[in-house]
């Protein structure tokens, strides 16, 4: 049985079993927590045929994320997160002298409201709701073209579920969002009257590494 199958067996009997919030919530406490995602590709195509052409083709990518939250129950989490998305692509064919560079990145700003169901002291799920504001913006650049620049605004609401493990010194967390199990919408606005978009989308997919985001946070008690 795969990983996926067994979390989705799972997820309901945690959560017909989850009481009362995790122990250490309570109203008043700080959260903050961050991550950081890495990717990125590298190819390399020869083709015989073809005078022993070479395509290259490199995109590495990052993506910071950090969230800052406030606690207004015990089992209630209001917040905001920033994330900043960079994404870098080169693409080269040795036969044709062609080169192509384009640089995408974006800024979304994301608040967010997070309910919590305990499991037992160290384990909880969650339920994590976000909506904001996208700024994407690019520039393409060809060695025989003239660069090529563009930017757009997008609006979108995510809900997925997720789980926090609180370690023994109850000073750290690691949390897992189940992004298999999520659901998004999206509104594009696009400019110059040019017409709207909305997508919908959810996170069911066969690649593996997407299932889980794994975040380090920090559970801050309020002063008594």
């Amino acid at each position: 049985m795969t990983m996926k199958k067994l979390f989705l067996l799972l997820l309901p009997a945690l959560a017909l079993g989850a009481g009362s919030a995790h122990a250490q919530l309570q109203k008043g406490m700080k959260y903050w927590g961050a991550t950081v995602n890495f990717s990125g590709e590298f190819s390399r195509d020869e083709v015989p045929a073809y005078d022993n052409e070479v395509n290259k083709t490199s995109r590495p990518a990052i993506s910071p994320e950090a969230q800052l939250g406030w606690f207004v129950s015990d089992k209630v989490m209001l917040g905001v997160g920033l994330r900043y998305g960079l994404t870098y692509q080169k693409t080269a064919i040795k036969s044709s002298d062609f080169e192509s560079r384009s640089l995408s990145q974006n800024l979304q700003l994301l608040p967010f409201i997070r309910r919590y169901f305990s499991m037992n002291d160290r384990w909880a799920i969650f339920i994590h709701g976000e909506l904001g504001p996208n700024y994407s913006w690019s520039k393409v650049i060809n060695k025989s073209i003239d660069t090529d620049k563009n930017d757009y605004w997008q609006y979108g609401l995510t809900v997925k579920p997720g789980v926090v493990y609180t370690f023994p010194n109850k000073k750290w967390s690691v949390e897992a969002y189940t992004n298999f199990l999520s659901l998004g919408f999206n509104y594009f606005p696009f400019p110059r009257d040019n017409g709207r978009e909305i997508t919908v989308s959810s996170g069911l997919n066969t690649n593996f590494p997407s299932y889980f985001s794994l975040r380090i946070a920090r559970y801050i008690q309020p002063k008594n």
